[in-house]
């Protein structure tokens, strides 16, 4: 059950701290912007404390407190309670996996689904976008095991999954892509190590460095060094084939 108390109170809140942020150059452009929008369409108190993932750990406590923050977790774990039914249209079940564990799925058909991962184990996890738009949340994910397996099917959608989290260091995931006319995006951290073993047919794929911007070059230049986050060396493995779509990922 997700925290809907206090939500337009906390929103400010992350906004002011979001603005403070980006007026002392720790944002760039472009990840203020996103993170206000975020914080705009939070439904819930849980995903404002996603925001701000990486902020340090003064400012995490003191708009979301150890205890609040150790609820949050416990109610955001996954599995099984990140696949709870909701009012919408999106079905959450579970199916069965080529490996030797059960995996845990999501699906989005027709509509926007957003998840917020808690925990990871070696279990594998299956997406499913049909004609919709998927966000699989992992910033304040607990990676429990070594060694994980993401499966990702997207027809006609879109699908996000959000890694940038310090705790994929030393981990290796595979990700195991079907899609047909669709945009699949993996936001990273920086450091880690992208092997492509997928099939791109009449498909597109690209690795971007957001280090690379415009505001990220003039900060290092200034010696402003506190918005750059730490690099950590983790591998990802893309597998799978598409079919007329793009595969991008991101750090």
């Amino acid at each position: 059950m997700k925290t809907t108390y206090g939500l337009p109170a906390k929103r400010e809140e992350i906004i002011d701290v979001l603005n403070t942020a980006f007026a002392e150059q720790n944002l760039d452009d472009e990840e203020y912007e996103n993170r206000v929008k975020e914080a705009l369409n939070a439904k819930s108190i849980e995903e404002l404390e996603v925001i701000i993932f990486d902020f340090p750990e003064e400012i995490k406590n003191k708009l979301f407190p150890i205890h609040t923050k150790n609820s949050t977790k416990q109610k955001s774990d996954f599995p099984p309670a990140a696949f709870s039914s909701s009012n919408n249209m999106t079905t959450r079940l579970s199916s069965e996996s080529s490996n030797l564990f059960p995996a845990k799925s999501s699906k989005a058909i027709f509509t926007t689904d957003k998840e917020l991962v808690g925990v990871l184990t070696e279990k594998s996890v299956h997406f499913q976008a049909v004609f919709g738009t998927q966000k699989v949340d992992f910033r304040n994910c607990r990676f429990e095991g070594n060694r994980f397996r993401i499966d990702v099917d997207s027809i006609f959608s879109t699908t996000v999954l959000d890694l940038r989290n310090q705790d994929l260091a030393g981990k290796h995931i595979d990700i195991f892509i079907k899609g047909f006319f669709n945009e699949v995006k993996i936001y990273i951290p920086h450091g880690g190590t992208v092997q492509k073993n997928t099939n791109l047919i009449l498909g597109e794929y690209s690795i971007k460095d957001k280090q690379r911007g415009f505001m990220s070059q003039v900060n290092k230049f200034l010696g402003n060094q506190s918005s750059q986050t730490e690099s950590i060396n983790f591998t990802i493995t893309l597998h799978g084939n598409t079919f007329l779509g793009a595969v991008k990922v991101i750090y």
